[in-house]
């Protein structure tokens, strides 16, 4: 269910751990409009076995409304660090298109700093389209688990590929611990297929907040269900999968459903057939993952990041039509969007 979203907490970038190790608690304090409370890790388990049966009662449709509830606030006295740092792990060789919808969609979303890891053989095509960001290409132990720690959230697997090495990132991002993280794509096709990165999700999910995006065949991958059977119960397969991983998923179609690790569900009502288009998924993953970083809540990141990724298309769509729209038209109406919910 959703709150009214709460003082924002002005803090430099130092303190931004420390406090999110405080999150769950904090949010046990809090007055809601409509009773909406996530546990602390030790209880979360129980708590989402109880609420999982009840799913269907707290079925929502995202509204503009609750968008602008949600949209994290802004402040005169703020600078970079106020609005979050985003670690992308993203595009291999062949998809260097990935790295770039990411992370400038986690730009025209109101992030402050991105920070992009990919080959080297990306970094020319990514610092020309988003000059702002960051770029590193060492992907050793090390070098990846001090990203991590510079990041306020992750988001891994758009176009990483399947082999040892996008494996041994995942392993590594999952493995980490006080940052939440976001896992699309091809991150989520490496831990379909591998039963010990499915066990380090779970844990990882025990004392994080994890979001996971995926399509209608990711998660047939994931769950071993055909696609067909899916597309039939998209919200009974969203709420099983965020119940047995402890994740906050956002299983994508025409009417995307987002679902907490709790129970809750939402339908979105934004959006368009023109987003069928390669990088659509990117571009809602560094939406998602620009909110995460800016300190929502996973279900919240979500599903906001959700409606914003669709009205964005739809503002696309306007301009250029469905047939005619593509990926960068949608990352790039984002700040249109933005305006339209504000108001």
């Amino acid at each position: 269910m959703y709150s009214q979203m709460t003082t924002r907490v002005k803090r430099e970038s130092g303190d931004r751990k420390s406090l999110r190790k405080n999150l769950n608690s904090r949010r046990n304090q809090m007055k809601m409009v409509e009773t909406r409370v996530r546990k602390i890790p030790q209880t979360r388990a129980a708590i989402r076995k109880r609420r999982v049966m009840n799913h269907m009662s707290q079925l929502e449709t995202m509204t503009m409304m609750k968008a602008k509830e949600l949209l994290p606030k802004r402040t005169a006295d703020s600078n970079k660090g106020t609005y979050g740092k985003l670690l992308i792990i993203a595009g291999k060789k062949e998809c260097t298109g990935c790295a770039i919808l990411s992370s400038l969609a986690a730009l025209r979303s109101g992030l402050g700093m991105v920070k992009v890891v990919s080959p080297k053989s990306n970094f020319t095509a990514v610092m020309n389209t988003v000059p702002e960001a960051l770029f590193s290409s060492d992907t050793d132990d090390s070098s990846i688990r001090d990203d991590i720690v510079w990041a306020d959230a992750v988001l891994i697997g758009p176009g990483i590929g399947t082999g040892n090495r996008a494996k041994r990132l995942v392993n590594l991002v999952l493995a980490s611990r006080d940052i939440p993280v976001v896992i699309d794509a091809d991150g989520i096709n490496v831990i379909a297929l591998n039963d010990q990165l499915k066990k380090a999700l779970k844990k990882k999910a025990e004392s994080d907040e994890v979001v996971i995006t995926p399509h209608l065949m990711e998660m047939s991958r994931l769950c071993g269900l055909p696609v067909p059977e899916i597309k039939t119960k998209m919200k009974e397969t969203a709420v099983q999968i965020s119940a047995e991983y402890g994740v906050t998923t956002a299983l994508k179609d025409a009417a995307t459903v987002t679902s907490s690790p709790e129970g809750e569900i939402i339908v979105n009502t934004t959006g368009n057939n023109g987003m069928s288009t390669a990088g659509s998924g990117d571009v809602l993953a560094g939406v998602v993952g620009s909110f995460l970083a800016q300190s929502l809540p996973g279900y919240e990141a979500a599903s906001l990041g959700v409606y914003v990724h669709g009205l964005a298309g739809d503002v696309a769509a306007e301009k250029y039509g469905v047939r005619g729209m593509k990926a960068l038209d949608i990352a790039e109406a984002l700040p249109e969007a933005l305006l339209r919910i504000e108001g």
